[in-house]
């Protein structure tokens, strides 16, 4: 029983909580929305006009597409299920059209309706600002018409300056998705003798039904309202008949210009002249008036007269720097001067490419170019002729100028015609500055390289130059040029005589000592000679200017090594090589101090084995013409080795080996341990006999 209720609980618990998950998972289930339109702003209006559409779909973060009536007007994808977009309403007829909310993943979607308005639109087809129409042009009116949906018939009234209106009759027709167009030409397709003989402002209006729309046009004297600098102001004035009594007048802030008129010509009677724009014109108002100055001359109803302005430009203008050799040089200060003032109105430094560039008004302009070698103020180096920046000047239309700078190239070889690298040039001179101050700098400094060459780039130009070539900081050479274009300085290393002279530790000629020369700043790859000496232990190289090594070997040993400098000639040099010719005495002496005859002694330098020698009577050998350094001396008595020391000899001396290990008796050498083992078995024999004749002589009975 209690087993069965156990049963029955686990069942209805497994139960509870199946049920308990169907209804926690199915509203997880339905969470997604269903795709709506929940506002179209607006709902209504005219073609262009932007629409907003708020709405979501039934996919998380999916994609979506906006259609008005059949066209796709927008895409994207949603957030969460929300969407928010806005779309332009195309080219469509008069009246209610579906916009549609698609969803793309499930295909659903939702529509609502906008209204198209029909609209009218009136233009006169006029130049882009500042431009503007001139007295005598034709002038195209478009009138057009969108959201429409049939033949629009219309009028289009000009009302002239004068206050004269001229109508024109016009059908649109509609050519594509309630969109069309039709022009009329004013003044030829206008009634009542049109014309634009008139300064000033040309009312239009488009009649259709019951609706009115306006816009207007303007002629002028001028090709345009607004110029800078530079810029030419073309004028036309129609309805002349002769200019014998004409006048054309600027007015500006600073006076009046007149200008020459040309003769009337064609059937509007046109007249033109111009008139540029000075580089220090004054920016504002200007005015230009048309007048007939007879006495009794028919003036317009409407004056010839117009204002025009002259604004403040600015342009980029790209300057290039170059040397004499025409190579582009960086770091140069350019310096942009207003011919009139302010003089200085900027200033620039050229990049890699020895360009910069400047943003500057249309005016007339120099720009001049300051350099520095080396330490100390900047100098002119060239400057350019007027510049009239009326426009872009870039690229290969930029300025250039052209730098009063110049290489030195120095060429450092031997009198054999090889090239010497890591020679040191030092460049003095004086330039003066731009405030005319003479300034001398601290000297330019430069080392040849591997080819024997050092370059001094972009120097100024018709000032002298010292130049002084040194090796190891000793001048062998001063040359001067007055540089005025890329120049090069040839220079020679002299060679001069190096006597060496050998000797030993007493003062005696080295012969047949071999010596080495090297260049100090190569080492031993550098070696530039080789020679031995000869009875009066001399030799003599020639080698050219500078700092040597100079080694003195004796069979393949180093005796000496000196460092000299050959810069006068000739250059003596005296070695003394104090180790070689040394005397090495060694005695050997046994455990009781006294000398080891036939001992062999064995010395070693550096790995070498010079000599070997057997010890005298004495116990003592001598080693004579050594040369000095690191020995290992060996003593070997028979075939074993019983000493073993080293010595660093440095003059000639005697040492002391004592090896305790052997005995020497009457020239007979054993070693010591034996020695004393036979001492103490001749000990106890001696003993035991001395015992035996006392026991013998005791045991002996005394004879009474």
């Amino acid at each position: 029983m209690h087993k069965e209720l156990h049963t029955k609980k686990i069942t209805t618990f497994l139960l509870i909580l199946l049920v308990s998950t169907f209804f926690i998972v199915m509203p997880a289930a339905n969470v997604s929305a269903e795709v709506s339109i929940s506002q179209l702003s607006p709902s209504e209006g005219r073609v262009g006009t932007g629409v907003s559409v708020t709405g979501q779909i039934s996919t998380e973060n999916g994609s979506y597409r906006i259609l008005f009536g059949d066209e796709e007007v927008k895409s994207g994808n949603a957030t969460l299920y929300d969407v928010s977009d806005t779309f332009i309403i195309p080219n469509s007829t008069y009246g209610e059209h579906l916009v549609q909310l698609q969803d793309l993943s499930t295909g659903e979607n939702s529509t609502s309706k906008f209204l198209v308005q029909t609209h009218y639109i009136i233009k006169a087809v006029t130049p882009p600002y500042p431009e503007q129409l001139q007295e005598g042009a034709n002038i195209t009116i478009l009138a057009a018409v969108t959201g429409g949906n049939a033949t629009t018939f219309a009028n289009i009234t000009v009302t002239d300056p004068a206050n004269v209106t001229h109508t024109s009759n016009i059908t649109i027709p509609i050519v594509q998705d309630g969109y069309g167009e039709a022009n009329k030409t004013y003044p030829p397709d206008f009634d009542k003798n049109p014309h634009t003989f008139y300064v000033g402002t040309y009312n239009m209006s488009l009649n259709t039904f019951n609706r009115t729309l306006e816009g207007s046009f303007t002629v002028g004297l001028t090709d345009a309202v607004e110029y800078h600098r530079f810029q030419t102001v073309y004028i036309q004035a129609a309805n002349y008949t002769s200019i014998e009594f004409l006048t054309i007048k600027i007015t500006h802030p600073n006076g009046t210009v007149e200008l020459t008129l040309s003769n009337a010509s064609g059937s509007i009677g046109i007249i033109t002249a111009n008139w540029t724009i000075p580089a220090n014109a004054s920016i504002g108002l200007y005015r230009v008036d048309v007048k007939d100055t007879k006495p009794l001359g028919t003036e317009k109803a409407v004056a010839d007269s117009q204002n025009f302005t002259v604004v403040s430009k600015s342009f980029a203008c790209e300057v290039k720097t170059f040397n004499l050799d025409k190579e582009p040089v960086k770091g140069v200060l350019v310096e942009a001067w207003n011919v009139t003032s302010p003089p200085i109105v900027g200033d620039e430094t050229t990049n890699e490419e020895g360009v910069t560039s400047f943003y500057l008004e249309a005016a007339n302009y120099i720009f001049k170019a300051f350099w520095n070698t080396s330490d100390g103020p900047k100098a002119e180096i060239g400057e350019t002729s007027w510049i009239s920046l009326a426009g872009n000047l870039t690229g290969d239309s930029a300025v250039n100028i052209t730098c009063s700078l110049a290489h030195i190239k120095v060429a450092i070889k031997d009198v054999e015609g090889m090239a010497l690298p890591f020679v040191s040039i030092n460049v003095n001179f004086t330039y003066i500055s731009r405030l005319d101050i003479p300034i001398t700098p601290t000297p330019l400094f430069s080392e040849t390289d591997i080819t024997g060459i050092s370059i001094f780039q972009n120097m100024f130009t018709n000032i002298s130059y010292t130049i002084q070539a040194n090796r190891y900081t000793y001048i062998f050479d001063t040359a001067t040029i007055n540089l005025t274009s890329t120049s090069w300085l040839n220079i020679t290393c002299p060679t001069y005589e190096l006597i060496i002279s050998v000797y030993d530790r007493n003062g005696l000629a080295l012969q047949d000592a071999q010596v080495k020369v090297y260049e100090w700043g190569i080492g031993l790859s550098g070696l530039v000679g080789m020679e031995n000496t000869g009875a009066t232990g001399e030799v003599a190289f020639n080698s050219t200017f500078g700092k040597y090594i100079v080694d003195v070997y004796k069979d393949e040993i180093l005796l000496n090594q000196t460092t000299i400098l050959l810069i006068n000639q000739p250059t003596t040099l005296t070695v003394y090589c104090r180790l070689y010719n040394l005397t090495l005495g060694i005695n050997v002496l046994d455990f009781f101090g006294q000398g080891t005859p036939n001992a062999n002694i064995t010395i070693v330098r550096e790995g070498t084995v010079l000599s070997s020698l057997n010890t005298g009577v004495g116990g003592g050998a001598q080693f004579t013409n050594l040369v000095g350094g690191n020995y290992r001396i060996l003593v070997y008595i028979g075939e074993k080795t019983y000493e073993s020391t080293t010595l660093y000899l440095q003059e000639s001396t005697t040492i002391t080996l004592k090896i305790g290990g052997i005995v020497s008796i009457g020239g007979f050498i054993t070693e010591t341990s034996l020695f004393i083992t036979a001492v103490f078995m001749s000990l106890l024999i001696a003993i035991f006999l001395l015992a035996f004749i006392y026991h013998r002589v005791k045991s002996t009975p005394k004879e009474e």
